[in-house]
Parts: structure tokens; C-alpha cells; sequence
């Protein structure tokens, strides 16, 4: 054995705040192991089996256990394993510590961990982490503290995906005896975990709150309680903490980002490895099951313009769907190439009838802006687009049932710097798969069972390239996660947009 040392609410039209800001503790508190946390979106769900909402994603992992943790570098590291092993080409094995318990006092062994595992994979609950987990073919309680995950074929990459960040794919360990006597609505409304922190309170649209799990096994952090307000629209976040309501935002808009640093009280946190948005285009159906017409929309985009306009040095344009961060990253690849005289061309020869997109607005960091250049440079060239800004939740549950539209913005976290992420939804089987990729299922397939790091690479490379010559991606940007916070919180934003309260300190 081998100890581990190895790595969305009623409508947001535009300029409408959805929640308002609840009681908020003062300032003071903050010194007392309080603070008030504003998150740039409401919460829609907190069942970890079924919600991948960003907002919700952040409450869950206070709350959670995963089986790994994963540092800053990607290296894995113990959490409810305290080690893993591979014990053949297609097992891994967990052991488990003997002292984590439920926030019930219940202990937590491995039937639970195998029941979380077997719920997400459950057709039923159509779980968005179930497209990241379907190497696993069996889980086995070993014994109480041990548990194997029997894959179909080797998953080199499968202990990545048992730690808390990069979006879908995450294994939040639930209570077998506490889903089972409860009901669902129990089970999203109430969680209840293994996790550093507890729900004292949610108030649906106003608040949550969450206090320090004194029975926790792990350290403890020195916030104590924490109160998560929801407030998308920029504005009214930005003022609730200049005039010291909140002491952390998510997503301090770039413009207000001198205001902040301008503060006695209050720094600027931020990290350039933020979500990575892409440009989907619908190749199932017209105007985008037309290979030309992708091309011609992809040309139509200044795309570097845009990003350095509206994100300056906080946003990057990147010429493939991955962010530098990750291992598998392909720097050869040649940048998206603007040429709105070859767009217009393509236009008018194929005389293209007027459609409609979808975008949400606050969701992620100038999308309504960006987006609202993206319909005026393709319009410039002949593509007839009526615009329509919905709220996140409507539009996320149209992206999974492959009903938003001709063309959507959507971004994804690759906190976990693997490529395998990019499965969710480039491979044809998945559910937010826009189209079947020539060369892309065939190229990834292979590279998610390659043992050899160096393949691994190749081949994932070479996904890469059959997703850009595929023009399924118009263009892909990442912007950074920018958070503005009071001077007495400690934090560094090393997984984008995710806020760990166990990671922050707080100085007197």
C-alpha cells in the first residue's frame, strides 16, 4: 500500500436583484469567527447527487466529506481515505478512517460511501456527476473502513475525481440510513454530513447559515459560523461590502475592482484560473449541423477583442477548449481565426434563417456584455439572432436536457487540472453533448483508459484537435475568479470560484 502523497430563483432579467440581503452581522463578528459570505447566485438544490450548481457546489462542500482533498498543485491528499491503492488494472481501493461520524453522531463506514457512489450512478436520479463516474462497474464493501471501486477498464484518473473541486464528477459521501428514513425533499432542504460545517438555517432566497461541526475529525478553522447571502446583480453586492454588510464577495465585477483596491479596509483576491467559457454551438440541428456555418460564426467573433475590452487582464482567450492549467494542455494549437469577410460569404451563399439564443446574466463575470457583442459582430455578418436573457436555473436545466437553443455560454471548472473533464461534454454519449465529434469519442475513450501518463497526454491532444476542427466550440475564453473581501480575511483563491470557510483565517 502506498500512503497518498499524489491530485442557480426567479428571473434574472437584467439589472433585477433577486434576493435581497437579509440580516447581516456587523463587521465585529468577523473578529469573533463570524462572517457573511455573498455568493453572486441563489442555491437551487443541496442534494449532492443532484445539483452541479456552482452556489450549490460551495455550500455542499462545507458541509461534505469527500474520500481526497486535493492542495493547490493538484497533488491528492487524505481526507475520509487515508489512503487508496490500485490492487489490479481495473480496482482501487479506500481505506478508510475509523473516526469520521455524520453530523447525527452516526459513524461513517463504507457502506456509505459505497451507497453515495450507487446513488449517483442510479439512472433514476439522473445525476450530473453520473457521466464522470461511468468507468466504475461495481463498488465493493470490503469491510467497514475499506472499499473497492471496480472499473470497466483501467481509470488512471478516477482518485481525481474523489476530491471536492472541478464541478461535476464530485462524490459527496451522504448517510445511507438518513437518505433512506428521509424523504427527498428532506434530503436537499436538510443536509446533513460528515463535513467541517452544519446547517443551522436556510432561509430559501435569503440566506443560509452554517456553524462549525465541533465533533469534526479534521482541523478547525477559524470561522465559526458563516452566513451566505445571495445577491447576483453586481452592483448591490459591490455596495454591501464597501458599506461593510458582507466581509467576502463572489465576483467583484472587473470595473469595481479599483473601488475595492482603493479601500483602507477591504483586497482584491483572485486567481486567472478561473472557469473556462465556451461558445457551444448546436450541431443537431440548423443552423449549426452545417460544418461551414460553424466556421463562418466562428469567424464572425473578434473574440480577442472582445475578451480584452470587457476582461482586460483579468480574462484570457484560449485556442482550445482546456485552460493552461491543465496537464494535458495543448499549446500548439493555432488560435480561432477572425475573418468576418469570409463569414459574411458563407452567410449569405447559405441564406440562413433567423434564430433565437439563450444567456443568463450574472452567472459569470460580464456574460451579458460579452454576449451582447457576440450577437453584434455576428449580426454584422448576416446572422439574424434574437437575444433572450433567462435565469441560470431555467437555462442550466435546458443545457443538461440539450434544449437551450442553436447557441449558449457555459462555463466550465477544471480545478482538478485533468482533461477528463472535457468528456462531459465532448463525448457523443454524454447528456450535454451537442454532437458526435469525428475523431473525439475515439481519441478520449482511450485516453481515459491510458495508463501511461505520456499517451494519456497525446491522446487527449489529439481530442483536442478533433474538438476544434470540429467547430463545435465557436470560442473558448477563460476569465479569472476576482473576490473583494475585508482586511481581516485571510484567503487565498486557489480553486476559482470555490470558497472553502476551512481554509480562511481571520485576522484581529
Amino acid at each position: 500500500m502506498r500512503t497518498i502523497l499524489t491530485g442557480m430563483t426567479m428571473a434574472l432579467c437584467l439589472g433585477v436583484a433577486m434576493n435581497a440581503i437579509a440580516t447581516v452581522p456587523s463587521a465585529a463578528q468577523a473578529k469573533d469567527g463570524a462572517i457573511t459570505v455573498a455568493l453572486s447566485g441563489g442555491l437551487d438544490r443541496l442534494d449532492p447527487a443532484l445539483t452541479s450548481n456552482g452556489t450549490d457546489l460551495v455550500i455542499l462542500g462545507q458541509i461534505y466529506d469527500t474520500l481526497l482533498r486535493m492542495d493547490p498543485d493538484g497533488t491528492l491528499q487524505p481526507a475520509v481515505a487515508k489512503s487508496y491503492e490500485a490492487t489490479g488494472e481495473n480496482t482501487w481501493r479506500f481505506h478508510l478512517r475509523d473516526d469520521v461520524k455524520f453530523q447525527d453522531g452516526s459513524k461513517l463506514t463504507a457502506a456509505d460511501v459505497k451507497f453515495s457512489i450507487e446513488r449517483i450512478l442510479d439512472k433514476s436520479m439522473a445525476s450530473t456527476h453520473a457521466s464522470q463516474l461511468s468507468t466504475i462497474e461495481n463498488v465493493v464493501a470490503v469491510d467497514d473502513y475499506t472499499i473497492d471501486l471496480v472499473t470497466r477498464g483501467p481509470d488512471p484518473q478516477l482518485p481525481r475525481r474523489m476530491q471536492a473541486y472541478g464541478g461535476t464528477g464530485r462524490v459527496f459521501i451522504v448517510s445511507k440510513n438518513y437518505v433512506e428514513s428521509n424523504t427527498p425533499e428532506t434530503v436537499s432542504d436538510k443536509p446533513m454530513g460528515s463535513g467541517p460545517y452544519k446547517l443551522d438555517e436556510w432561509s430559501k432566497g435569503q440566506k443560509i447559515v452554517l456553524s462549525e461541526n465541533a465533533d469534526y475529525w479534521g482541523d478547525h478553522s477559524d470561522v465559526k459560523l458563516a452566513t451566505f447571502t445571495f445577491i447576483p446583480e453586481n452592483s448591490t453586492r459591490v455596495n454591501a461590502l464597501l458599506q461593510k454588510e458582507v466581509d467576502l464577495i463572489q465576483r467583484l465585477p472587473i470595473a469595481d475592482i479599483e473601488r475595492v483596491e482603493g479601500s483602507d479596509s477591504l483586497h482584491v483576491i483572485w486567481t486567472p484560473n478561473g472557469l473556462v467559457h465556451n461558445i457551444n454551438l448546436d450541431c443537431r440541428s440548423a443552423p449549426f449541423d452545417d460544418i461551414e456555418v460553424r466556421k463562418a460564426f466562428s469567424e464572425s467573433l473578434d473574440l480577442e477583442g472582445i475578451v480584452e475590452s470587457l476582461l482586460g487582464e483579468y480574462g484570457r482567450v484560449l485556442s482550445g477548449p482546456l485552460p493552461p492549467q491543465v496537464v494535458q494542455y495543448d499549446e500548439t494549437l493555432e488560435p480561432r481565426k477572425y475573418d468576418p469577410e469570409a463569414a459574411f460569404a458563407v452567410v449569405q451563399e447559405k441564406g440562413l434563417a433567423p434564430f433565437s439564443t439563450n444567456t443568463s446574466d450574472g452567472r459569470y463575470i460580464a456574460d451579458r456584455e460579452i454576449y451582447q457583442a457576440i450577437n453584434a459582430q455576428a449580426g454584422a455578418v448576416g446572422f439574424q439572432i434574437t437575444p433572450r436573457v433567462m435565469e441560470w436555473g431555467r437555462l442550466i436545466n435546458m443545457i443538461i436536457n440539450g434544449t437551450a437553443g442553436p447557441l449558449y455560454i457555459v462555463g466550465w471548472d477544471y480545478s482538478e487540472n485533468d482533461a477528463s473533464k472535457m468528456h462531459a461534454f465532448g463525448n457523443s454519449s454524454r447528456p450535454t453533448a451537442l454532437c458526435k465529434v469525428p475523431g473525439y469519442d475515439e481519441a478520449a475513450n482511450k485516453a481515459m483508459t491510458e495508463l501511461d501518463d505520456e499517451k494519456r497526454t497525446a491522446l487527449w491532444r489529439e481530442a483536442q484537435r478533433a474538438m476544434n476542427e470540429s467547430y463545435m466550440i465557436a470560442g473558448t475564453w477563460q476569465a479569472a475568479s476576482i473576490f473583494g473581501a475585508r482586511n481581516e480575511i485571510k484567503w487565498e483563491a486557489n480553486f476559482g470560484d470555490n470558497i472553502s470557510l476551512s481554509d480562511i483565517k481571520i485576522e484581529p
